[in-house]
């Protein structure tokens, strides 16, 4: 029986908050400089921006960023993956797919990951809240509209829940669909 719940992930290493405080420290040392120097002061500032950006980008993505990762029901009581993003007060739903169109969970590490090349007309979707994970399952699914996969970082209960929830809610779906 499929139950309701909601998981709160955090990151598994420091790489992005390094990445954020080096980042911004490189960005105020490159535009304090700017101001010093007469010649190049334009591309020395552009460099303190770009550094800037990095910055601000890591820390918005991981460093600020709370994934959740939640199995629940739609109105109709179509049983749904979830994933959303709270920064701040604000959250976003940033994934929202049925279960029952889930082919696959697959436990990958950093090496299989990186070597993995998705296929052509596939979207890629990534919901990992540390930067550079030693650990990933990727869920490939086949829906209505797109074909996708997805990479969270979870615990090996939690994919292995949700490769069984798939696979329960693909039986309830055909059941349904014979009864008809």
């Amino acid at each position: 029986m499929i139950r309701e719940f909601s998981v709160k992930t955090k990151p598994t290493n420091n790489k992005a908050r390094l990445v954020f405080v080096f980042g911004m420290s490189l960005a105020f040392l490159f535009l304090a400089i700017s101001t010093l120097i007469k010649s190049y002061q334009g591309l020395v500032s552009i460099v303190g921006v770009a550094f800037l950006t990095v910055a601000i980008t890591v820390y918005t993505k991981y460093v600020a960023a709370v994934y959740y990762y939640d199995i629940t029901f739609d109105s109709e009581g179509t049983p749904l993956f979830v994933v959303r993003q709270q920064t701040g007060k604000r959250y976003t739903t940033l994934c929202r797919i049925s279960l029952r169109e889930i082919s696959g969970v697959e436990k990958q590490d950093a090496k299989q990951r990186r070597a993995h090349k998705t296929p052509a007309g596939i979207n890629k979707y990534s919901y990992l809240p540390t930067l550079d994970p030693a650990l990933v399952y990727r869920i490939t699914t086949i829906g209505k509209y797109e074909r996708a996969e997805i990479l969270i970082e979870s615990s090996e209960g939690f994919a292995e829940l949700l490769s069984s929830y798939a696979t329960e809610a693909k039986e309830t779906w055909i059941n349904e669909q014979d009864e008809y």
